[in-house]
């Protein structure tokens, strides 16, 4: 029963927080919503903001979760880039307090921010880790010509922030792929064969 009513609390704070943002949100629209007393509230959270914590926390490991699935399925080091890409991408999109806080939007800022940006476990953090692995796994079959970069990894990432930024736009998707296609022709490796021209023989009658 005390688990019902704490996944009860975090279903409900997340639709209110998806809708209103953190500050027009508080702890007694809450327990309201969710047809229960204040006091319930504390008895599972010590805060507002360990609770909004909580709920970007589930979000974020349902949104891991779904990514390693697709990735189990892959074998390519590109596709496995490009479907990581995507899927982190899209996911954000689909969850206005995932994209808000991540781009920052005033809406969802919350005190603690800033720390959460360095943590590893959420899904951006996974989405650097995971990156980093497939860069080198791409390096090492020799399908990723990475030695063009200082540092491809935060290239990379730099191009998913700035993608972030432009979600919201009116084509995501057609953002998306010209983005993904920038990322390819960054960083394959293309053998290219010269072609063989046949010279005419010198000397003769």
């Amino acid at each position: 029963m005390r688990a019902g009513k704490q996944e009860l609390l975090l279903r409900t704070g997340e639709e209110l927080f998806s809708q209103h943002g953190y500050k027009e949100v508080s702890v007694a629209d809450i327990s309201r919503a969710a047809g229960l007393g204040t006091g319930s509230f504390y008895s599972y959270f010590r805060s507002k903001q360990d609770f909004y914590e909580q709920v970007l926390d589930g979000i974020e490991a349902r949104g891991i979760q779904e990514a390693e699935r697709l990735l189990a399925g892959l074998s390519s080091s590109l596709h496995k880039l490009k479907a990581l890409y995507r899927f982190t991408a899209l996911a954000v999109r689909r969850n206005p307090i995932l994209l808000g806080v991540l781009t920052g939007a005033k809406k969802y800022i919350y005190p603690g921010q800033q720390a959460r940006r360095v943590r590893r476990d959420t899904l951006r953090g996974h989405f650097e880790r995971r990156l980093s692995e497939i860069l080198r796994e791409g390096r090492l079959r020799g399908e990723f010509r990475t030695g063009l970069y200082r540092n491809p990894q935060r290239m990379i990432v730099a191009v998913y922030d700035a993608m972030l930024r432009g979600l919201e736009s009116g084509e995501p998707e057609g953002l998306l792929e010209d983005l993904l296609l920038l990322v390819e022709r960054g960083l394959i490796r293309r053998i290219r064969l010269r072609r063989l021209v046949e010279r005419p023989e010198r000397g003769g009658a």
